[in-house]
Parts: C-alpha cells; sequence; structure tokens
C-alpha cells in the first residue's frame, strides 16, 4: 500500500499516529506543504525552530529508509495525481484557516478518489461535539472520563520504504532568529529535557510552577506546539505524579475546543456582553509595553523576555496582559497579535483563550474585576527580585526592599522610566469604564 502523511505540527518519529503504516512492507511518503498564509502569520522566533525540527525530522526519516518531500500548495494536486496515494494520512487541526485549508483538501481528494484518514494529535481527547462553557465542566465531564483510553502509543516506524518521485519540490525555509537559539533542540534533545523535568520538577510542579525560577515549569510549550514530544505521553507520565499538570494539560485541549467552536474569537469578545467595550487604542503607550518601558519592573522584565528568548512563564504572561488590558485598557487583540508574533510556541488557540481569560472576556473568564497588582505578584513569586535583575539589567543593583517600591525605586536607578501609569489609578478607570459598559 502506497500512503502519503501529511506533516504538519508532529515533528517526531516517537508516538506519531502518521508512522502507523511505516512497517517496512508499505511505501510511506512523508510529506510537508508549504504554506504562505502560514509563513506570513507566524513570527520568525516560532518559525526558526519549527523548520529546525522538520529539518532534524527529515535526517531521522533518512536513517529509517525514507524521505521527506516539500512542496508548494500550488503543487499539491499535481503531487497527488502524480503520486496515485492508496491513502493520505494528515492530523486535525483547529485553527480557522486550517480548516478551511483542509475541507479544500478533502474536496480535491474526492475527485481525485483518493481515500484519506484524519487522525488527531494536537489535542489529547477528541473533539466535542457541543462546547463546554466552563473549564470544570470540560475537565470533569469530558476530559477525564475519555483520558485512559486516549492514552494509546503508537510504535515507532520501522522503515518508511520511501520510493523514487520524481516531483516538484521547494526548499524548506531558512529562518533566522536570535531568540530561537535559546528553544532549538531535536526530538531527543526534547525527550532529555522531558525525562529531567519528570525526575527533578513534576513531583513538585503544583508547588512551583508560579515560582520565576528556570526550573519551576517543564518550558515544553515551544516542543509541544511543533509535535516534538507527544502530549499522550506526557500526560502518561504525569498521572499519579501530578494532578495540577494533568489539569494544565487538559486546559491545553480546552482552549483548542473554544476555538474549533468558536472560531469568531479569534477577533471578536467570546462574552457577549463585552463586545463594543470602549477599549482604549494607544499606540505609544501600546509601544512602552511591547518595550518593556513601563516602568513597572515585573511587567518590563517580562516584555523583555519575550524580546529576547521568544518565552514568559505563564504567571508573567497573565500580569503583562493584565497590565495592558487592565490599567492601560488597551485592546486585548493588540495585546494578542504581539505576543503571537514573538512568542516560540504560538499558539493561536492558546494565545487567544488566555488573552481572552486574563481581559474577562473569554469562557471561563476571570471576572473583570480581578485585576493582578504587579507589584504584588513580584514580591510573592520574585521574592529575591532575580527574575526581574535578570531581564531589567538597569535594575541589577537594587537592594530587594527597594525593588518592588516604585518611590524607592527611583533614587537606585535614575536611568529606568518613571512608572507609565499609577497602578492604583489605572485600576480605578478601568472600573469605572467597566461599570458603565455593563450598565448601559
Amino acid at each position: 500500500m502506497r500512503v502519503v502523511a501529511l506533516v504538519r505540527r508532529e515533528l517526531r518519529l516517537d508516538d506519531n499516529p502518521l508512522w502507523q503504516h511505516a512497517d517496512g512492507r508499505n511505501e510511506v511518503i512523508p510529506l510537508f506543504v508549504l504554506d504562505d498564509f502560514n509563513q506570513q502569520e507566524h513570527g520568525d522566533n516560532l518559525r526558526a525552530l519549527f523548520f529546525f525540527a522538520l529539518r532534524s525530522l527529515r535526517e531521522s526519516i533518512a536513517r529509517h529508509g525514507g524521505r521527506l518531500f516539500c512542496i508548494h500548495t500550488s503543487q499539491q494536486e499535481v503531487f497527488f495525481a502524480t503520486v496515485k496515494p492508496d491513502l493520505v494520512l494528515f492530523c486535525e487541526d483547529h485553527e480557522p484557516h486550517s480548516r478551511e485549508r483542509d475541507k479544500q483538501l478533502c474536496r480535491l481528494f474526492d475527485r481525485l478518489s483518493i481515500r484519506y484518514q484524519v487522525l488527531r494529535d494536537s489535542t489529547i481527547v477528541p473533539m466535542p461535539d457541543q462546547a463546554f462553557v466552563t473549564f470544570t465542566q470540560f475537565y470533569k465531564r469530558h476530559f477525564l472520563p475519555l483520558l485512559p483510553d486516549c492514552l494509546t502509543t503508537f510504535p515507532p516506524p520501522k522503515n518508511f520504504n520511501t520510493p523514487e518521485l520524481s516531483v516538484p519540490e521547494v526548499p524548506l525555509p531558512e529562518v533566522q532568529s536570535d531568540a530561537a537559539i535559546y528553544w532549538l533542540a531535536d526530538e531527543e534533545g526534547v525527550q532529555q529535557k522531558w525525562r529531567r523535568f519528570v525526575c527533578q520538577g513534576l513531583s513538585a510542579y503544583a508547588e512551583r510552577r508560579n515560582l520565576l525560577t528556570e526550573d519551576a515549569t517543564s518550558r515544553m510549550s515551544p516542543y509541544i506546539r511543533c509535535g516534538l514530544i507527544s502530549l499522550r505521553k506526557m500526560a502518561r507520565d504525569a498521572m499519579g505524579m501530578s494532578e495540577a499538570f494533568v489539569r494544565e494539560l487538559a486546559w491545553h485541549d480546552f482552549y483548542a475546543h473554544l476555538l474549533h467552536h468558536f472560531p469568531e474569537t479569534t477577533d471578536v469578545e467570546w462574552k457577549r456582553e463585552w463586545q463594543g467595550f470602549p477599549w482604549r487604542h494607544d499606540e505609544k503607550a501600546f509601544e512602552r509595553w511591547c518595550q518593556g518601558r513601563t516602568g513597572i519592573p515585573l511587567v518590563d522584565a517580562g516584555m523583555r523576555q519575550l524580546q529576547r528568548e521568544g518565552w514568559l512563564p505563564n504567571r508573567v504572561r497573565m500580569v503583562v496582559a493584565s497590565f495592558l488590558t487592565k490599567h492601560l485598557q488597551i485592546d486585548w487583540r493588540w495585546g494578542e497579535r504581539h505576543f503571537y508574533r514573538y512568542l516560540v510556541d504560538a499558539d493561536l488557540a492558546q494565545n487567544v483563550g488566555n488573552w481572552q481569560w486574563v481581559a474577562g472576556c473569554g469562557a471561563d473568564a476571570a471576572p473583570y474585576f480581578r485585576i493582578f497588582n504587579p507589584l504584588l505578584q513580584a514580591r510573592k513569586f520574585d521574592p529575591n527580585g532575580d527574575y526581574i535583575r535578570c531581564y531589567v539589567t538597569e535594575l541589577s543593583h537594587v537592594p530587594n526592599d527597594a525593588l518592588h517600591d516604585l518611590e524607592r525605586l527611583r533614587s537606585f536607578a535614575l536611568d529606568y522610566p518613571p512608572p507609565m501609569v499609577d497602578l492604583e489609578r489605572g485600576r480605578e478607570t478601568f472600573m469605572e469604564l467597566a461599570r458603565q459598559h455593563f450598565a448601559s
């Protein structure tokens, strides 16, 4: 049997449903299709990691008797008409553009009388037919009941037995990114990082996950985004060791299911009562936030880490997003788009879901009056100031007791910008805006 396996975001050999027929008896043809939309939509940080991983996968495939072909979207029909596969495998994707792309692809297969099979890899459990409006409902009524039956692994490929083909190809893009250098790893390197976390950090994850130290979380999100590690494997390893980590994996599925059922939420607030909220569109204030020049140490540290490394701990993501949407009242869509362009783990479902959650307008979101105080957050989760000093170098000499006190801070760091907004005044302004909006 001749099988074409369409590679999208499943860049590994281990536990990959795409390789289920690579047993040496079938002809398996790995194929990557270069999509102009995704190349323009994604930032260089993610693209650099993605194509590094794809090249590593190509080498791994070659060591198992295979060859990865790369073609442009415009060449698909000619490719499939020439190759004449008995079966095409590809994994479902819940982003709006990807779903439309796959509808067109299925119409092509139907026209060419090619059998195809849609697989699941970017979520752990199947997509529910109807949406759950709260995470707790999703977790207890859908995720946990289905989880045990969704952890079956796929065997590693034995031999791809890819045939010689004469088809037009395009080279893989060369993408430069200083931030991605912090994250470049092949499949084996990612497995080593994960095993280290399982042995050294997983059991204490619930207690340590909000601390702003390097080893407090798994730092696996970029590799999940590119499919360098199996979500099923992570869930299996976490079960019995950390319920908190399993819940985080469930949040990943929850946000994917929200985007699947509500694709319009990439641009529109999920809660109808939030639609039309008078967000500010202050470009100068937004630019100060982007550059990490707000005068609020934890916010600036987070935004500078994003610039330098293309990544942020989840706790800091919430703090900087809350500051933008609540203290500055700037449109959450601006922040979501900025994150999406810079994050090395940029995932549309997760990014939109998290931004709407913090802003208060998403499904199961924090109440609008929940506003993170970045000074209190820094005292609690960066008590020694190590995280702030690492990224805001002009504060490296400031003593701890002054680092979280904006009035005293100025006397130690004259070159550090003053706060662009008084935190209490910004909070009151947002609360008044919200009260007026919901009363209208």
